[in-house]
């Protein structure tokens, strides 16, 4: 019996078994190299992208403020004030640091004493303070603009300084600086977790979101540099030791407390500076085993699903059979519950068609009774005003015929009113255009009112008509359109019953029929040309007004929010109605500061 060892096959297939595994293993370094130099770059340009921003953002911090001591060194009357009235001067100078929103801002004679201080009345107060030993100084009395950073001899605290000279003709007698408190600016950039720091040209940090790495520098300082910086007393003796640990020869990484970062650098033209953003080197390794962890689950989820997806295949083509069997099994069922169900559905449709019918019937006679009842009550009401006025006793100037004479009329006239308005009722079943004439809207309004006027001073209401002396003429039915006035009149003292200020505004007024508030049917057949104006008339009241549900439903027919047997919902929908016949509008809306408005719209016969 042969070996396996000796088979040729078995040996070459162990051969391109191990030849497969070193192509794996060289792909997959080749990979992970691929992957970390991929996350390398995105970091390098995230790092490029970032310090520009930042370069910008500390670049408008810097500037932002370097016209004030250019501003106040050009002020005459601050200047003599400084040097004759230093009280007038400090106050100036608090209130510009006040509005300008810089730390602070002072001036120094031409021997670098300060004379005035937005600081006076501070425990650190810059005043008479020397600082002739600043370069700042030493700068404007050159007669440039001075920048320099350093912590503060007097107050201990950091800033950056920004001077200009103060000239008298070609002497210069005085300089204007103002300093500026970058902690805001370093805590943003801790708050936004950005590592960032910024160096000044000897190297040293003067600007970091990790507050610990500040007055350290990134190389050795040389002895000019130490003795400079003692000269100038800019970090208050700091020792000023090295940040990295030893100096750093790549520019593109760093070692700070034995962490490596990527960093980007550029300089800030304004200060002579470097700001630095930096990202560590764990960044790459996490990125890296996300990617690998995001490779690994989709050769798994693929793995899985290929396996998955021959397990349904085969359980499809088991089950396929059964299924169409039973589909048609339960098809035919359903068919069979569809017919039964469309034979009674049929059934249910014939009887509700039926009480539909009824229904309508019963609706119209309803609604026509309402009508009848709703329409006629208030001619009644006023009748028995009149009579009972007729029964009470003479007064002493008139006599009881006399009384009665002047009442007659009156009721003869609601009596032919009252047929009038039994006439109108065929309006529920057709238009009549004969019906329509041309009169003065203000003739139904009067006789509204004079109809209401009784209640109107019985409930104590106050009523203002606001309209031009002049006719304004349209084509409607006086009556209907008297009816209109007395429903809406009433729903606004309906409306008035719990006010404390009870009052009824009725406007009216033109418009021409370009506005979109008013929507006018002006493409109704019955009119022989387009309307070119429109009559508004404003019922107003000062009650409660109305929510948006009553709004809404407002019109609908038997929708009433008065107590039952008050109304039967009727009037808004009758008045409503009659509107449009008129080729009108009635809508209604809330006033913007109380009370509820009815707008009736017109087309204006000229």
């Amino acid at each position: 019996m042969k070996n396996k060892a000796d088979n040729p096959l078995y040996t070459l297939t162990n051969t391109l078994y191990f030849v497969a595994f070193l192509c794996g293993l060289i792909v997959l370094y080749w990979g992970h190299f691929l992957i970390v130099d991929n996350h390398t770059n995105d970091l390098r340009l995230k790092a490029s992208e970032s310090v520009v921003i930042y370069q910008d953002d500390l670049n408008d911090e810097l500037t932002r403020f370097s016209f004030l001591p250019y501003v106040v060194a050009r002020d005459e009357h601050l200047i003599k004030w400084s040097f004759n009235e230093p009280n007038k001067a400090n106050l100036a100078l608090e209130n510009i640091v006040k509005a300008s929103g810089t730390t602070n801002l002072y001036i120094l004679d031409n021997k670098g004493t300060t004379l005035a201080s937005s600081n006076w009345r501070s425990d650190v107060s810059f005043v008479g303070k020397n600082y002739a030993f600043r370069p700042y100084f030493l700068d404007a009395m050159s007669g440039n603009n001075g920048y320099f950073f350093g912590i503060g001899t007097t107050s201990k605290l950091p800033g950056f300084f920004i001077s200009s000279p103060v000239r008298n003709g070609e002497n210069i007698i005085a300089v204007a600086v103002t300093k500026l408190n970058l902690s805001a600016l370093e805590k943003s950039w801790k708050d936004s977790g950005e590592i960032i720091f910024v160096t000044n040209e000897d190297g040293v940090v003067v600007l970091s979101s990790e507050s610990e790495w500040k007055y350290h520098t990134l190389s050795p300082l040389s002895q000019l540099q130490k003795e400079k910086i003692m000269k100038q007393k800019q970090f208050a003796g700091l020792k000023l030791d090295l940040l990295t640990g030893e100096p750093q020869k790549n520019i593109n990484n760093i070692d700070i407390d034995g962490i490596p970062f990527l960093y980007e650098t550029l300089s800030i033209d304004s200060a002579n500076w470097k700001i630095h953003y930096l990202l560590p080197k764990t960044n790459i390794n996490q990125l890296t085993i996300i990617t690998w962890a995001k490779i690994g689950s989709i050769a798994l989820g693929l793995i899985a699903f290929l396996l998955l997806l021959r397990l349904m295949q085969s359980r499809w083509r088991l089950k396929i059979s059964r299924q169409e069997s039973e589909d048609l099994r339960k098809l035919n069922e359903q068919l069979t519950i569809e017919i039964a169900q469309r034979h009674e559905t049929e059934k249910k449709l014939l009887v509700a068609q039926k009480d539909i019918k009824r229904t309508s019937k019963l609706a119209a006679m309803g609604q026509l009774s309402a009508s009848i009842v709703h329409e006629l009550g208030q001619p009644l009401s006023a009748m028995k005003n009149y009579i009972a006025s007729a029964q009470l006793p003479p007064k002493e100037d008139e006599t009881s015929a006399g009384n009665e004479k002047s009442i007659l009329p009156k009721l003869d006239a609601l009596v032919i009113r009252m047929s009038q308005i039994s006439k109108q009722l065929k309006f529920f079943v057709r238009s009549n255009e004969k019906e329509l004439q041309v009169f003065d809207i203000r003739e139904s309004l009067d006789r509204a009112l004079e109809l209401l006027s009784s209640d109107l001073k019985i409930d104590g209401i106050r009523l203002i008509i606001d309209c031009e002396e002049k006719p304004f003429f349209i084509r409607a039915g006086k009556v209907r359109m008297e009816q209109v006035f007395i429903n809406l009149i009433n729903n606004a003292r309906f409306a008035l019953q719990e006010s404390k200020n009870k009052q009824i505004n009725i406007s009216i007024d033109t418009s021409d029929n370009n506005s979109h508030e008013f929507n006018l049917l002006t493409n109704n057949l019955e009119l022989e040309e387009p309307i070119k104006q429109v009559l508004i008339v404003k019922i107003e009241d000062t009650g409660k007004g109305m929510s948006e549900d009553t709004l809404e439903a407002l019109f609908d027919p038997f929708y009433t929010t008065k107590p039952s047997g008050v109304s039967l919902g009727l009037g808004l929908t009758i008045s409503s109605n009659i509107i449009h016949e008129f080729n009108g509008t009635l809508t209604a809306k809330n006033n913007t500061d109380q009370g509820a408005c009815f707008v009736i719209t017109l087309p204006l016969e000229t």
